[in-house]
């Protein structure tokens, strides 16, 4: 017996030692945890730090801080065009994001926040009203760029702006929705009074 113990282990104790989570699962489990609590945030942030570098960009060249200002704005070039004559100014210089875009990042900063702030609680739209808000923005875009009609700031930001928020009310209830009935406990199983559980019943059959 001691020897056939000590060729196959005892099982207790190989019991606790599989179920006992290594470092790796409790690490991982810590980030998942930490991400499907605070995603909300985390993209509210990132919105915010795109709007605060666009608007650093223009008062980092105003203090003569080339050296600064150039990386961030030619990293916004990633998301954004950056078209002189579509874009706004100050102190003379370009913001590092286009009217259109500026006003979409801007809008959805600010949807993201108020959701987040009201512990994601806000009602979110259809899909089809999602397009709707976005067909003037897809209007106004395609229209000039085929050269049918040109464009004002005026409109670039409120095709934007309505395209941002669309985009808010859209996506961010729709990912709480899912990710609440991803993470939803199962439902434990209720019995009447009256009506005993099938394994009962089988048991008290004769």
């Amino acid at each position: 017996m001691a020897t056939q113990a000590y060729e196959h282990g005892y099982p207790g104790k190989q019991t606790v030692e599989h179920s006992r989570p290594t470092l790796l699962k409790r690490v991982g489990h810590g980030i998942e945890s930490f991400l499907m609590a605070q995603w909300a945030n985390i993209i509210t942030i990132v919105l915010g730090v795109i709007i605060l570098a666009a608007l650093a960009v223009p008062f980092l060249f105003y203090l003569g801080l080339d050296s600064i200002a150039r990386p961030i704005f030619f990293s916004l070039h990633y998301i954004c065009a950056q078209i002189p004559s579509h874009s706004f100014y100050l102190f003379g210089y370009q913001l590092g994001l286009c009217a259109r875009n500026f006003s979409i990042y801007f809008s959805m900063f600010l949807g993201s926040l108020i959701f987040v702030l009201s512990k994601k609680r806000i009602p979110g739209i259809p899909w089809w009203m999602w397009i709707l808000l976005s067909l003037p923005m897809a209007w106004d875009g395609f229209t000039q760029m085929f050269g049918l009609r040109e464009s004002t700031w005026e409109l670039r930001v409120i095709t934007g702006v309505l395209f941002g928020l669309g985009s808010v009310w859209f996506a961010l209830p729709l990912m709480h929705k899912t990710l609440m009935e991803t993470v939803a406990p199962p439902q434990p199983v209720q019995y009447s009074q009256t009506t005993p559980p099938v394994h009962m019943q089988h048991t008290q059959q004769p």
